[in-house]
């Protein structure tokens, strides 16, 4: 019964470490991931922004596809390397109101 005992602790203290390792990465991940989109924003220079994104996955590696959409209408998508911190805009357009 000790024996069942010792292995099921085991297994809990096994589980919580995992999750707590987890939850660490997400965290960091995460905080990696604001760092990347604040710097893509200051490389812009925009002071009229709306909304802003980056895909959490990359798509190469360490490269991540982001994009800003300002008020007036304009949309700039982007990649951003996490290594290097080189930002390519892939592409702008402007957006269009439809009646």
């Amino acid at each position: 019964m000790k024996k069942i005992l010792k292995m099921g602790m085991g297994a809990l203290v096994g589980a919580s470490l995992v999750v707590s390792v987890g939850t660490l990465y997400q965290k960091r991940k995460d905080k990696n991931l604001r760092k990347l989109l604040a710097l893509a924003k200051q490389h812009f220079m925009f002071d009229d922004l709306l909304a802003s994104w980056l895909v959490s996955e990359p798509i190469l590696f360490h490269v991540h596809e982001g994009g800003i959409i300002r008020a007036d209408g304009t949309v700039i998508t982007f990649e951003i390397d996490a290594d290097t911190l080189r930002i390519v805009e892939t592409h702008e357009s402007e957006v269009t109101a439809v009646d």
